[in-house]
């Protein structure tokens, strides 16, 4: 079992943050005694943690007792979005997208130096690493955070990078001349692309949604960058900044 020893807070409160982490990770519904052992919450305290969550709304309960996010979560993650319905009609508006049909696409905001992923539409094809919702990547080395480095003046960037950066998971080092030359190339031509950086092995393409207000939102289309079959950023930047356009309507409706 996890010790919460001399952590500050109640441990049920810890415990319903693990549940509601654990279940975030996985689409496939979880029963009470898979979730008790990926959590290591004896199943009588995580019964009542969980009784207390369905009610609330932030889990739903399966007719087969499976459990998994209730509509509760969308609400409060409504927050991350500004407020808006973005996170709603997202998924409507990937499938829409048939140009990026079997794509892994992504939904992120900026969280101070990182690009926090809200939501994912998961590919066809397995990738090196598997992309979930509440993950977070340095902006600076991924296409996604770059395009939502791009929402702002590039001197507003050099600041914010002035300073320590986040580490890249795959070792690159950090330069700020490239990150302001990717970032204002991303202005210019309304995308950003990772390419030659290649984090973890993937290179995204991404475009800022506008309209928001109160976040910097942006989309990607996320690729195998060791596959020589894959399209170009400049192939991808056409359908993700529809699918970007896309999404900026469909909130505004």
């Amino acid at each position: 079992m996890v010790n919460t020893a001399g952590r500050a807070g109640s441990p049920a409160v810890h415990r319903a943050t693990r549940i509601l982490g654990e279940l975030a990770m996985h689409d496939e519904p979880l029963n009470v005694s898979e979730l008790s052992r990926r959590v290591q919450v004896p199943k009588s305290s995580l019964s009542d943690i969980c009784k207390v969550l369905v009610d609330g709304g932030m889990l739903s309960r399966g007719l087969d007792g499976g459990l998994r996010l209730g509509p509760g979560i969308t609400r409060i993650a409504r927050g991350l979005v500004g407020g808006s319905r973005l996170l709603e009609v997202f998924p409507r508006i990937c499938a829409g997208a048939r140009e990026l049909d079997g794509r892994t696409v992504v939904l992120a905001v900026l969280r101070d130096l990182d690009a926090a992923y809200v939501a994912v539409r998961p590919g066809d094809r397995p990738l090196s690493l598997t992309l979930k919702p509440g993950m977070r990547l340095p902006a600076w080395s991924t296409g996604t955070g770059r395009a939502l480095l791009s929402a702002l003046p590039v001197d507003v960037v050099e600041r914010m990078h002035s300073g320590p950066v986040p580490e890249s998971p795959s070792g690159h080092r950090f330069r700020l001349k490239d990150l302001t030359a990717a970032v204002t190339l991303a202005q210019s031509r309304g995308y950003a692309s990772s390419a030659e950086l290649g984090e973890m092995s993937l290179t995204g393409t991404a475009a800022l949604v506008e309209g928001l207000h109160g976040c910097i939102a942006a989309v990607g289309s996320i690729a195998d960058g060791t596959r020589s079959d894959e399209p170009s950023p400049a192939d991808d930047s056409v359908p993700i900044r529809a699918l970007a356009a896309r999404l900026a309507t469909a909130i505004r409706d």
